[in-house]
């Protein structure tokens, strides 16, 4: 396996585990990952509760200024990737 293809594969699994984490929260149900998430239903304390599970699933520390480009669940699951393997 290549190591692009093993991002493709960790990008999807962590894609689908934020998507079960924003559907906790949300009010919209049927999430992909261009949902946009203003418009799933996540007030800021909802929104905050899924930074502090995602940050607690996988060890890490997001920053307040990383807030500034997410607009959709694949722009947040990209910015976990890149801190898991900043991490790694």
């Amino acid at each position: 396996m290549t190591v692009p293809a093993q991002q493709s594969a960790i990008l999807e699994v962590v894609t689908q585990e934020i998507i079960d984490l924003v559907k906790v929260e949300a009010t919209e149900v049927d999430l992909a990952p261009e949902s946009i998430l203003q418009d799933v239903g996540l007030d800021s304390l909802k929104f905050m509760s899924v930074v502090f599970k995602i940050e607690a699933r996988y060890d890490i520390e997001l920053r307040e200024e990383d807030a500034d480009d997410l607009r959709t669940v694949g722009d947040l699951a990209n910015l976990v990737v890149g801190h898991i393997q900043e991490r790694s």
